[in-house]
């Protein structure tokens, strides 16, 4: 399942720059981590994360495709390490646990 959530998680960039959205939740914790297109493509790109009612934007990139999605799957896999169960969402649709 987990070669799954990554196959998705690095093609869906060349989704026309569609947002990726991951949930990791552990208890009553839930956070947030989206990578985001403000232009609609590849390019640029931020990784947002919110917790805690708060929202901040970890990284950004204007040059290198594909560098949001690999520091949101970085991030992601760290949450996993502190316990969090985390799910990718896109478009309200879950697509991988």
């Amino acid at each position: 399942m987990k070669l799954l959530y990554w196959i998705l998680l690095f093609s869906l960039p060349a989704l026309a720059g569609q947002p990726q959205t991951t949930q990791c939740t552990r208890g009553d914790s839930v956070r947030l981590i989206e990578v985001v297109y403000p232009e609609g493509g590849e390019l640029p790109c931020e990784v947002h994360y919110s917790r805690e009612g708060e929202q901040q934007v970890l990284w950004r990139a204007r040059n290198e495709a594909g560098y949001c999605a690999q520091k949101a799957a970085d991030f992601i896999e760290r949450q996993r390490g502190w316990g969090y169960q985390c799910t990718l969402l896109t478009q309200s649709r879950l697509i991988a646990d």
